[in-house]
């Protein structure tokens, strides 16, 4: 089904907002029994889920969707809410939802399952292969829009595994990276390249804006020395003998967002 929600006067009209939904049953019919995987906790499914799903992503030349901590807080909690119910159910408005979460979002989607088989990665295999048995489910997993992804899984008094399956395309609210790439020397003049970009997303990516860079020597305190520079390399001539000169960069995206420091890395100057 579609929703209409305002985007903006700017926009002059209002947008259709595609709100999909689908829910399947698993641990009947002719589904293979799955190998043994060790997987325990809650945390291991959801990991094996995005895992088997980013996997399919990539093999049909998709970016893999990136885990977001609302939307796992939400899968998590819907997943509790039907183990406990023990029933498969979508909730009656997942906009609403998605709203009382604090999340944006420009299209979502939902994909829920249950499956009778044991609490693990035999539950977590056969629930990914429902989801992939199933054109609804795989159409909402595999889109070229969608881009954040959270997943939840619950078990039951009774012994079913329930899990959900929040999907979002979203903005870019991702970290950047950067990284030291390699240094050299010549006589006293000490040089440094780097790396970086933005953490690449099925849609709607920010992209690399520029880079921080910060100095010490030996294990002194660090200074920036480069700030919102674009450039990838640095050289420092005239560095006195018998020390070390330090290097660190972090990355910023065109929204703000910044990454950690990289490592640093040294040239010794003799």
């Amino acid at each position: 089904m579609e929703r209409m929600r305002p985007r903006g006067r700017a926009l002059r009209q209002l947008l259709a907002i595609a709100v999909l939904a689908a829910a399947v049953t698993t641990g009947i019919g002719p589904i293979a029994h799955p190998g043994a995987v060790s997987a325990s906790t809650a945390d291991d499914m959801e990991a094996q889920l995005l895992t088997l799903i980013n996997n399919a992503r990539s093999s049909k030349g998709l970016t893999p969707l990136r885990k977001w901590s609302k939307l796992a807080d939400m899968a998590g909690a819907h997943s509790a809410s039907m183990a406990k119910n023990r029933t498969l159910a979508h909730t009656s408005c997942l906009s609403c939802t998605f709203n009382s979460y604090g999340i944006q979002w420009y299209s979502i989607g939902e994909v829920l399952a249950s499956s009778s088989y044991p609490w693990g990665s035999q539950a977590a295999q056969t629930i990914f292969d429902a989801w992939k048995g199933s054109s609804t489910h795989w159409s909402i997993l595999m889109s070229n829009k969608f881009n954040y992804i959270g997943l939840g899984v619950a078990l039951s008094s009774n012994g079913r595994t329930y899990a959900t399956g929040e999907v979002s395309e979203s903005v870019d609210h991702s970290l950047p990276w950067a990284k030291m790439k390699s240094s050299s020397r010549a006589g006293s003049t000490a040089y440094w390249y780097w790396s970086g970009a933005d953490t690449k997303l099925q849609t709607h990516t920010a992209g690399l804006k520029n880079f921080d860079v910060q100095y010490r020597v030996e294990s002194g305190t660090w200074s920036t020395i480069r700030s919102g520079t674009t450039a990838t390399s640095l050289s420092l001539g005239s560095r006195a003998g018998g020390h070390y000169y330090g290097l660190r960069v972090r990355a910023r995206d065109n929204r703000g967002y910044v990454s950690a420091w990289s490592a640093e890395m040294r040239v010794w100057v003799p």
